[in-house]
């Protein structure tokens, strides 16, 4: 069964939670990438920038809002251990998972994004952004494109490397 998307209402709350969740991410891919080989560590790689840059360019949120975080080391513990959970998982299975449950994410984000306050869309587009690349490179993964990896090579391009 999919993913179903979590419900917010409260935007401060929405955006900790999501900040924190693209820092405890960057861990987890990085550390998935180390489990992995060949093709999958690439793409897992790319992935962790990908948090690692959506982290960086959401933080002018948390500090506008003078919002408080776990500490960083923290959730990138959290995010090892969830790798090390599911490092178990082949490839092909992971990435299926990836394409099959990472949308009700975007519609997360996408829920943020209409909850904040005009001066904070544009970044929180950013964390709409970030989770499009992945559910689109995680389908054309799954049908054998050999250029899976564009859609997160151009959000890199556009949100910096991480």
């Amino acid at each position: 069964m999919a993913q179903v998307p979590r419900t917010f209402s409260d935007y401060r709350a929405a955006l900790v939670m999501a900040v924190q969740e693209e820092i405890a991410g960057e861990a987890y891919f990085a550390r998935l990438a180390e489990l992995h080989p060949g093709r999958g560590r690439q793409a897992l790689t790319l992935l962790a920038r990908v948090e690692a840059a959506t982290a960086t360019a959401t933080r002018p949120l948390v500090e506008r809002h003078g919002l408080t975080l776990d500490p960083a080391e923290a959730l990138r513990a959290a995010g090892r251990a969830e790798a090390d959970r599911d490092g178990g998982t082949p490839w092909p299975a992971f990435v299926a998972a990836m394409a099959e449950n990472y949308p009700a994410f975007t519609a997360e984000f996408e829920q943020i994004a209409a909850l904040a306050p005009p001066e904070d869309r544009a970044l929180c587009a950013v964390l709409v952004d970030h989770e499009v690349a992945a559910v689109d490179f995680a389908r054309l993964e799954v049908a054998g494109d050999p250029g899976s990896f564009a859609p997160l090579e151009a959000f890199l391009a556009r949100h910096g490397a991480g």
